[in-house]
C-alpha cells in the first residue's frame, strides 16, 4: 500500500541548496524538522561545512538577525547560510531572537550530523545552476566521510528523462527529474506533482535495497512508444502529410505543417514527448527554424528557435488518457527551399528533420 504524501515526504531531507523540499513537505502536511529544510546553502558553503563538521555554526557571534520585507532573516556567518525566521518583525525582540536561534541551530546540527553519521532518510539535493561533476564529486565526499548516505540529485527533465523519472546512478545516488525546478525568486511556484511522483518513485527504489546498496535492476523503464525515421526507419505508417521522402537516418518535415500519429503507451497522468532534430536554417537569410506542438487542438509546447539535438515538452495526460492513437500536428511556419535562401538544387520547403520521436508514460 502506498504511503500518504504526509508519511512520504517524512523519508526524505534537504541539504540544499534552497527550501524547494521543505515547501514540497508543507504543501504534504509535514513539517519535519531539518537544519538546512528552510535554508539557502550555497554548495561550496555547504562543503565547508560538511568538512568541518559545522564547528561554531551556533555560535551567537555568528548568528545574525536581519529584518528584511516584514519578517526576520536569520544569517549563519561561519558558513554563509540564510534562512527565514518565520517571526514577523516586531512579535520578539531581535536578540531574544538571535538566543533563541543559537539553540534551534545547535539541536538541529546535532541531529543532522546524527542523521549523516547513521542514515535512515534519502538526502536531497537540488540546484538552479548547472552542476559540475567536480561538485558533484566533491560532495559525495564530503558525505561519504560521515556514512553510508544515499543522496537523490533532483533536476529539470530533459530528453531521455521524463517528469517523475528516477536513476539508480550507482549504490549510493539517484537522479531525479521534474517538470521544473522553482526559481530562486519564487521557490512556492513549484511543481507539486512531479515532485511527489520523483520521491515515491525513489522511496520505493530506496525500500527494495532494504539496508544494501541501490540497484539498477530496481528501476523498471517508462512505458513508451518509439518512431525512428528514414530508410530504415519504423515511422512510415505513422505518417500524414508534410512529410518528404525517407532518407538515410531521417526524414524532413516539409512545408508550414506536418502530421504524425503515435500509438499511445498507456494510460498517466501525463505524457513526455521527446524529438531528435535537426532545423533547417541557412544564415543570415533563415537564422532560426520555430517548431509548435498540437495536440487534439492544443498547443502543448512551441520551440521558437529550435535547437540540433534531441527536445522534449510535456504532454498533459487528459489528452492521450483512452485513446489508442494521438495526431500529433508540427507546426514549422519557417519552411523554406535550400534553392531560394542558397541558390542550392533543392526546391522543397525543408521545415525539420526528424531522426526520433519518442511517447513517454510520465
Amino acid at each position: 500500500m502506498d504511503l500518504p504524501d504526509q508519511d512520504l515526504v517524512l523519508h526524505f531531507e534537504s541539504i540544499g541548496d534552497n527550501c524547494e523540499l521543505g515547501l514540497i513537505q508543507r504543501q504534504a502536511g509535514a513539517e519535519p524538522l531539518g537544519l538546512l529544510r528552510f535554508a539557502g546553502t550555497p554548495l561550496r558553503n555547504l562543503l565547508r561545512g560538511l568538512k568541518a563538521r559545522f564547528a561554531n555554526i551556533a555560535d551567537p557571534r555568528h548568528i545574525r538577525v536581519n529584518a528584511e520585507h516584514g519578517e526576520y532573516m536569520v544569517k549563519l556567518t561561519k558558513y554563509d547560510f540564510t534562512y527565514h525566521a518565520h517571526v514577523k518583525t516586531g512579535d520578539m525582540d531581535p536578540e531574544a531572537l538571535r538566543n533563541q536561534q543559537a539553540r534551534t541551530v545547535d539541536f538541529l546540527t546535532r541531529k543532522l550530523i546524527a542523521d549523516l553519521e547513521n542514515p535512515t532518510k534519502i538526502l536531497v539535493f537540488r540546484q538552479n545552476e548547472p552542476l559540475s561533476a567536480g561538485d558533484l564529486t566533491d560532495l559525495r565526499i564530503a558525505l561519504a566521510a560521515y556514512g553510508p548516505v544515499t543522496l537523490l540529485w533532483v533536476q529539470p527533465a530533459c530528453p531521455g528523462h521524463p517528469p517523475g523519472s528516477v536513476d539508480v546512478v550507482d549504490d549510493r545516488m539517484m537522479a531525479g527529474y521534474v517538470r521544473r525546478l522553482a526559481e530562486r525568486d519564487t521557490v512556492p511556484n513549484l511543481d507539486y506533482g512531479s515532485w511527489m511522483q520523483v520521491l515515491r518513485r525513489a522511496h520505493a527504489i530506496f525500500g527494495q535495497a532494504g539496508e544494501g546498496r541501490l540497484s539498477l535492476a530496481a528501476v523498471a523503464p517508462p512505458a513508451k512508444t518509439e518512431l525512428t525515421f528514414g530508410e530504415d526507419g519504423n515511422a512510415g505508417p505513422c505518417l500524414g502529410y508534410g512529410w518528404s521522402g525517407p532518407e538515410a537516418g531521417y526524414q524532413w518535415a516539409i512545408g508550414e505543417r506536418s502530421l504524425v500519429t503515435i500509438a499511445v503507451p498507456g494510460d498517466a497522468d501525463e505524457y513526455w514527448l521527446e524529438m531528435d532534430v535537426v532545423p533547417f536554417v541557412k544564415p543570415p537569410l533563415l537564422p532560426r527554424q520555430r517548431l509548435d506542438v498540437t495536440i487534439g487542438g492544443t498547443m502543448v509546447h512551441s520551440f521558437p528557435d529550435l535547437p540540433r539535438g534531441e527536445v522534449g515538452c510535456t504532454v498533459p495526460g487528459h489528452l492521450a488518457n483512452g485513446r489508442q492513437t494521438i495526431d500529433i500536428v508540427l507546426d514549422h511556419p519557417n519552411a523554406a527551399s535550400p534553392m531560394l535562401v542558397a541558390g542550392e538544387g533543392d526546391d522543397r520547403r525543408l521545415g525539420v528533420s526528424f531522426s526520433r520521436m519518442a511517447l513517454f508514460c510520465a
